[in-house]
């Protein structure tokens, strides 16, 4: 099966971003951090390998949200684009928000579902994870 490219970027446009393979997953995360990044109950990610996300124009600003874990965005318009580092290196979390086509990329799981908000309900068919996606 063939893999149509996927393109994204910031709301202003000063950064661009082509994602050039298939996800490995795709989730949504409840985690404190994620949520802060968001200024929303969660975030929507795809995980991509770096070889696989090509910047197309521009380049983001990074910031260390925890050891080892850079979030990566815009910094003029301040949209949340990317996160590397951590547990796993070989994998880049994009944020499905920042995606011209977000519908291709359906989350599979939910993580961090132990922070999840108490108003929030699991969302049918997902697998829910106590604490991160072993899968992302």
């Amino acid at each position: 099966m063939s893999f149509k490219p996927a393109e994204g970027g910031c709301l202003c446009g000063r950064v661009r971003y082509r994602i050039t393979a298939a996800a490995v997953t795709a989730d949504l995360c409840h985690c404190e951090q994620c949520r802060k990044q968001a200024g929303a109950p969660y975030i929507a990610w795809i995980a991509v390998r770096p070889e696989h996300l090509v910047w197309l124009k521009g380049k983001p600003a990074k910031f260390e949200s925890s050891k080892g874990h850079f979030r990566h965005f815009c910094r003029d318009c301040g949209t949340p684009l990317v996160m590397t580092g951590g547990a796993e290196p070989d994998k880049v979390g994009v944020t499905v928000g920042s995606l011209d086509e977000p519908d291709r990329f359906p989350p599979k799981a939910e993580g961090w579902v132990s922070r999840r908000l108490a108003w929030l309900h699991p969302l049918p068919g997902l697998a829910q994870h106590e604490r991160d996606n072993p899968e992302f």
